[in-house]
Order: structure tokens, then C-alpha cells, then sequence
């Protein structure tokens, strides 16, 4: 925990220092006060909304989310084991126990929000009394009692107020007209200074906010057996993707996405594998290899406010070996084992794949540098349909033409050298079993479930948005319920999903054809830009 700590206080460091060295550079190249005024008035406008957030919350979450508040005595006579870990946290650190709200719905979230630590408010869904039991409650309860403890609402604030701020400066610093001032190109430096510091303060805003998920985690490992939030974390992922997807649901967990226990996209994904595999601990472990051992979900790590559950759960997994505690089911390091992963081969195959859609920005990127260096704008107007073509040559490697190979939804969950960027030909049996998401009538994408779980199946027009409107309108729901076959190429993100080439059932037939896309448009990129590269050519004699 005393490294996390160390992280935080390291992130905060940096951000401030970053504010304050931009600041400065600003006063400098402006010799005016105007930006100083601006930077108070954030600060203003950031502590009133940070004053009014806890009473705002309460009032959108009692008129949206219907949550009731209820009274320590009906807490305790209702759940006794919430009560009990909820007063041992605020005795410990000398804090008014906090108000405890129930949500009427069966997704299974918590969070907490407020603004210090004797103001706060742990809210619960009945999901969360659903789907888990007694020790994880109590687990999910004492993770939510670390962000009081540790701040982290407060801590958060001013994380991104700084971060703000440098936006500020940046926007404050590249409008300067020249007339106004004779220190404009200085002027401007910082402004795009400030903007790249902002750029990288937001990434460690996000760091941040997934350390903060850590130490929660580790408080509550302190005060329940970890195996207990382990195993709440899987059942949250399994009670997300088990029940209803109402309006009202989806905008619950969108709205507390950034303070739920987990992020409910990551967990959706992970839950069509868990519900549909009865929480099989062997399919779910081998699920999570992703997160772990390939580098593409590093990068795609960068922009998650919660670290992904793999990653909890290894973490979580380590706490329990260095307390001699028995862990739950799910064993990440046995089914690496089975596997068999191989780190390095991940690494060489990730930095190929990295290098080939690197091309077309090096391409953009010289072209750009070259026609500033030249002072002649037709090596960037160049560089724009060598960077399409170049993209388009990637076609046969982003969707291989090879036969497609029979699978199922688990062993595709658990190819830990699944890619974002290259799909793999595969075959899926089994039924459609609704729109991907729920209650659309012209969602174009679905759920395809086989016997061991359920994988997200992305069509993509040639027509672009008009043609999947069309598709999700007039044909996709004649397929709904029936039984057949997908076919398409298989890519991994934060959860997996197939690219639809052809979606066959007893309800008829459904091709689509992705790659076309990335050779017909480049191909009208190029011939738009040949013209305008003609026409340049000929005005310069």
C-alpha cells in the first residue's frame, strides 16, 4: 500500500509542478495579469461545484435512480453486515459514519461520493444484495469505505482542477492576437506547451484514479479476506451482464463509471464470458490472461479510470499469498501456465503491429515536417493519399482472407495474443440472442451466444452510418432468437468482439464486407487529393 501512496503523491507532484511551471512561463511571455484572473476564477467555479457536488448528487440520484436513504437502525436490522464493518471504519478513524443509499436496480454497483470524510455517502444497488453474499457485501462495502478514507473524492478534485487549469492557459496563450502584444511567438510556445502538459495530465489524471482503485482494493483486503473482493468483483461482471439493460440501468452505470467499484464496460464484456460459462473459475482466469501478459491492453489500460480486472485480481491474488490467506477460485497464474504464455513473443508480436499502423501517421507526420521545412504545401498534400494507400495495404493483415477457424466464445476470451488492430478468421455456432444494446430497434450489432458464453458481433456498412441504420432497421431483427452460424475476424480491446463478414441463421442470410471500406474510401481520398495536387501545380506557373 506504501507504494500506492508513493504513486499518488507522485502523480499529484507532477501535475502541480507541470501547472506551475506552465503558470509561470505564462506571466512571463504575457507581462499581464488577465490569465491570473482566469486561473482564480477555475478555482472558484471548481470549489463551488466541489461544495454543491454531494447535495447535486443526492438530488439527481432520488429523482433519476430512485435511491432511498435509509436510517442506521433500519441498516443494521436490514444489513447487519454492512452496519458493522460501515461503524468499525468510522470508529478506527474518528469519522460520522456515512449515510448509506439503496438503488432499486439489479446491476450490481457501489460508490461513494461527498466532500470529506464525515460528509460522505456509500451508495449500494439491490444488485449488489443479489448477486453477492454476506463477506462480499461486506468486501464491496469496505472498498468503498477506502475512498473515504483515503479522500480520494477530494484528492480527485484537485488532480483535475490543475489539470484544467494547464487547458486554460493553453486556450488563454494561442488566442493572443498579434496586435495586442509583441511577445506573440512567445506567447504561443507556452500555449502549446501547456497543451501538451495538459494532454499528458489528463493520462496521469487517469493513472491516478486506477492508483486510487488500488488502494481501496488493499483497504479492503486489510479488513475482509481478499478472496472476498476477488470473488465480488467476478460476480459484479456476471450480475451486469445477467440483468436487464433497461434505459434507466444503462444510465445509472454511465453515470457513475467513474467512482463505480468497477468499470461497467470492462465488467460487461467479462460477464458475457463468466454468466454463460455458469462461472466457470478455469474459463474466467483465462479470460483475464489478456489484461496481464499482452501489451495492447497496456495501452488500452491509458484511458480507464479502474485498472483492468485482471490486473485487480492478480493484485488481489498477491495480497492473499503474502497474508497466507486461501484465494478464490480464480488462479491467473495456473492458467498462464496452461497456456503456456510467452512474454517475449507477445512483445515482438505487439511492436510488428504497432510498426505497421504506425506507417500512414509517419507518412501524415514527414509530409507535414517537410512542407513546413520547404515553405511548399504540396509535400503535405501528398503525404495525406500516401498515408490512405499505405493503410489500405494493410487490408490483408488487419482482415486476413484465410478460412475461418471453428471456435467458441471462451477460447477466443482466452487468446491472450487476441490484437486490436489484426482480426483473426473464426466461426461461431450457436444463437442470436439480442442487440447488443438492449432495447434499440435499429442497433445494428448483436449478441451471438454459443454454449460456453456470449460474444459481441460488430457490423460494419461500406455506406458507413446510413447503411448500418438501415441493417439494424430492416434486417436485423428477423435473425433475433434464431439458431446458425457467424463468421468474421475475431479482435480483442477491453473485451472481445467479432467483425461480422457473414451472419448466417434459419432467418436468412446477412454479408457484410468491412475491409471494402478501407480500399474504396482511400481510393476516393486519393483521386480528391491527386485533383487538388494538379490544381495546385498548376497555379504555381
Amino acid at each position: 500500500m506504501g507504494k500506492l501512496f508513493f504513486a499518488s503523491l507522485v502523480t499529484l507532484s507532477l501535475l502541480t509542478a507541470m501547472l506551475a511551471g506552465v503558470v509561470i512561463a505564462a506571466f512571463v511571455a504575457m507581462g499581464s495579469l488577465d490569465l491570473g484572473w482566469a486561473l482564480l476564477l477555475v478555482l472558484i467555479i471548481n470549489t463551488v461545484i466541489f461544495i454543491l457536488s454531494p447535495w447535486l448528487t443526492d438530488l439527481m440520484l432520488r429523482w433519476v435512480n430512485k435511491v432511498t436513504w435509509i436510517d442506521d437502525a433500519t441498516l443494521k436490522a436490514r444489513y447487519p453486515h454492512v452496519h458493522a464493518i460501515v461503524h468499525d471504519v468510522a470508529r478506527q478513524y474518528g469519522f460520522k459514519a456515512p449515510s448509506i443509499g439503496i438503488i432499486p436496480d439489479r446491476n450490481p454497483t457501489a460508490f461513494t461520493y461527498g466532500l470529506f470524510r464525515s460528509s460522505a455517502r456509500i451508495v449500494l444497488t439491490d444488485g449488489i444484495f443479489e448477486f453477492l453474499n454476506e463477506e462480499e457485501t461486506r468486501a464491496v462495502t469496505a472498498h468503498e469505505l477506502g475512498h473515504i478514507v483515503h479522500m480520494d473524492f477530494l484528492v480527485m478534485t484537485v488532480a483535475g482542477t490543475l489539470v484544467q487549469m494547464l487547458y486554460v492557459i493553453y486556450s488563454a496563450m494561442t488566442r493572443q492576437r498579434s496586435g495586442n502584444s509583441k511577445n506573440r511567438g512567445p506567447a504561443v510556445m507556452v500555449g502549446l506547451t501547456a497543451y501538451v502538459m495538459y494532454i499528458l495530465g489528463t493520462y496521469l489524471l487517469l493513472y491516478l484514479s486506477r492508483t486510487r482503485e488500488y488502494l481501496a482494493d488493499s483497504f479492503a483486503a486489510e479488513r475482509v479476506e481478499a478472496r472476498h473482493l476477488s470473488n465480488a468483483l467476478i460476480k459484479i461482471a456476471y450480475g451486469i451482464a445477467e440483468a436487464d439493460d433497461t434505459d434507466a440501468s444503462r444510465e445509472l452505470l454511465a453515470s457513475t463509471r467513474h467512482m463505480g467499484v468497477v468499470d461497467f464496460k470492462g465488467a460487461s464484456h467479462l460477464g458475457l464470458v463468466v454468466e454463460a460459462s455458469k462461472l466457470n473459475p478455469d474459463a474466467t482466469a483465462s479470460a483475464m490472461l489478456f489484461d496481464i501478459y499482452n501489451p495492447w491492453a497496456k495501452l488500452i489500460e491509458l484511458n480507464s479510470t479502474h485498472p483492468l480486472a485482471g490486473k485487480r485480481i492478480q493484485a488481489l491474488q498477491a495480497i492473499a499469498e503474502a497474508k497466507h490467506q486461501p484465494f478464490a477460485d480464480i488462479d491467473i497464474a495456473a492458467a498462464a501456465k496452461r497456456a503456456n504464455v510467452d512474454t517475449a513473443a507477445l512483445w515482438r508480436k505487439f511492436l510488428r503491429e504497432l510498426t505497421l499502423i504506425a506507417l500512414p501517421v509517419a507518412l501524415l507526420v514527414i509530409g507535414g515536417v517537410t512542407a513546413f521545412a520547404t515553405g511548399a504545401p504540396i509535400y503535405a498534400l501528398l503525404a495525406v493519399p500516401a498515408a490512405v494507400l499505405a493503410w489500405a495495404a494493410l487490408i490483408p493483415i488487419t482482415y486476413p482472407f484465410s478460412p475461418p477457424a471453428d471456435v467458441s466464445v471462451v477460447s477466443l476470451m482466452g487468446d491472450v495474443a487476441a490484437s486490436p488492430i489484426v482480426g483473426r478468421p473464426v466461426r461461431l455456432t450457436g444463437e442470436v440472442i439480442g442487440r447488443a444494446v438492449a432495447g434499440s430497434v435499429v442497433g445494428e450489432d448483436t449478441v451471438f451466444a454459443d454454449k460456453t458464453g456470449r460474444m459481441v458481433v460488430d457490423f460494419r456498412s461500406l455506406f458507413g452510418p446510413f447503411g448500418d441504420l438501415w441493417t439494424g432497421w430492416q434486417r436485423i431483427k428477423q435473425h433475433i432468437g434464431a439458431k446458425g452460424e457467424v463468421t468474421g475476424w475475431f479482435r480483442r480491446g477491453m473485451g472481445g468482439h467479432v467483425v461480422m463478414h457473414e451472419l448466417k441463421t434459419s432467418a436468412g442470410t446477412i454479408k457484410a464486407y468491412p475491409y471494402l471500406a478501407g480500399v474504396v474510401v482511400p481510393l476516393l481520398i486519393v483521386a480528391v487529393f491527386a485533383v487538388i495536387a494538379y490544381t495546385y501545380e498548376g497555379t504555381t506557373y
